[in-house]
């Protein structure tokens, strides 16, 4: 539906007369190198969809003491992989990043900072505050440091010495930071695009592909584009290649670690064997209890349940995204959450079907609402995959149930915390763990 414009439109921020353009609200802190990251896509994306930045700084401790989320409280292995699945998305963007040794740093005055600076200036002062923190490692929280940003970027040197502890600039970062957990932020960075149907919320730089795809579609846009632009546009295989690689050897292998109470693991198999085929591997499906891994390592049972009620709300946002972007359906079920131990020991007793039983299995939960204790239910997607229903006369079976305690002692030996994760053993060096099924 199209929506009338005034003759000076300032619904959307910035006030053109007959050049309004879409805007994306961008919320982020110095101090995280997520945002760091976005910062140095978002211009392009704006570029390409002829969009407008609204570049919104916050204070991320404040919003975090708010929702009483202390900060790297995660797991040893989680802190790890966050580690490393920040160095690899700078190594795939080729943005340069070094963090500071003493990570995290006080960023708070930079924050003020920014507030202080007029919006015009604001983007710019963002990037040069990012490099300084994330490539240069300078302290932020030195006032003459800061004095010296400010002038190389044509501001007032004293102006800004002077205005990184008064108390209006203080309080607008507050007031900054309070509006944003109005809006629905619960961290950063985090991407809002007001649209003919409200405000859509995204958040992390890894979801910049949605936020494209909700600017695309905005009502301030373009002509509306002819693909949906919220689905993956599948490249044509390469006629070189066909629709798979060879298999080169037993060693090419890739390991999914799962549980079909994951939402996020059901997404993943949907995937999981378009991509090993493209490049060649075999697939190690390897079912797991994640109950039983949370409770190993001290993580909440359910850890949906733990979030804030906008985290939780987006997270469910961000599922029915994902399921449209992969074409797959997708529905929450009304039993959440699910005991799978009888469905994962069944997966073990299937042997060499044991990928069509877990695909069975998972849509069974996670499209057909279907309940994975009931024994009919099960015989059904037994049936599904090509086996017999008497295989469930097995599941009580001392070695089955040994298997699948083993099966999550050794997901947990080699640094599973989560599902789904993905174990890739390259011809040379240690194991390579990715987490999330967004890392595929």
């Amino acid at each position: 539906m199209a929506i009338p414009l005034p003759a000076l439109n300032t619904s959307f921020g910035h006030g053109h007369h007959d050049n309004a353009r879409p805007e994306v609200s961008f919320y982020f802190d110095i101090v995280c190198p997520y945002a760091y990251l976005a910062s140095t896509q978002l211009p392009a994306l704006a570029e390409r969809v002829s969009a407008v930045i609204n570049w919104c700084p916050i204070l991320l401790g404040g919003v975090q003491k708010a929702l009483s989320s202390e900060p790297n409280t995660a797991p040893p292995a989680r802190l790890e992989m966050n580690r490393l699945d920040i160095q690899r998305w700078a190594e795939h963007l080729g943005v340069p990043l070094h963090p500071p040794a003493e990570h995290p740093r006080r960023t708070v005055e930079a924050m003020r900072l920014l507030c202080f600076a007029p919006a015009v200036a604001r983007p710019q002062l963002a990037q040069a505050l990012f490099r300084a923190y994330w490539v240069e490692g300078r302290d932020l929280s030195n006032d003459e440091v800061l004095a010296e940003i400010a002038g190389s970027i044509g501001l007032s040197a004293e102006k800004a010495r002077i205005a990184l502890h008064s108390a209006p600039v203080r309080q607008d970062l507050k007031r900054r930071t309070d509006a944003a957990q109005e809006a629905g932020v619960f961290g950063v960075p985090t991407f809002i695009v007001e649209s003919g149907g409200g405000p859509k919320l995204f958040f992390g730089q890894d979801r910049l592909h949605f936020v494209e795809a909700a600017l695309l579609l905005h009502p301030l846009a373009g002509p509306r584009p002819e693909k949906d632009p919220y689905r993956r546009q599948v490249p044509p295989p390469d006629p070189q290649i066909g629709e798979t690689a060879p298999v080169a050897n037993e060693a090419r292998t890739l390991t999914f670690f799962y549980d079909f109470s994951s939402p996020f693991s059901y997404l993943a198999s949907t995937q999981i064997e378009t991509l090993a085929a493209r490049h060649g591997a075999i697939i190690n499906w390897h079912p797991m209890v994640l109950g039983g891994l949370f409770r190993s390592i001290g993580t909440p049972m359910v850890p949906i349940h733990s979030f804030s009620e906008a985290k939780r709300r987006h997270s469910r946002d961000d599922l029915v995204r994902w399921a449209h972007y992969y074409d797959q359906p997708f529905h929450w079920p009304s039993r959440f959450p699910m005991m799978t131990v009888t469905a994962l020991r069944l997966a073990l007793l299937a042997g060499d079907r044991l990928p069509a039983l877990s695909q069975a299995l998972f849509r069974t939960y996670w499209v057909d609402d279907g309940d994975l204790n009931d024994p009919v239910t099960l015989e059904d997607a037994l049936v599904r995959a090509g086996l017999s229903k008497n295989l469930l006369d097995q599941v009580g079976s001392p070695a089955v149930k040994q298997a699948l305690i083993d099966n999550t002692q050794s997901a947990l030996a080699q640094g599973v915390f989560g599902a789904p994760t993905f174990l890739v053993q390259p011809h040379h060096g240690p194991p390579q763990l990715f987490f999330g099924q967004d890392r595929l």
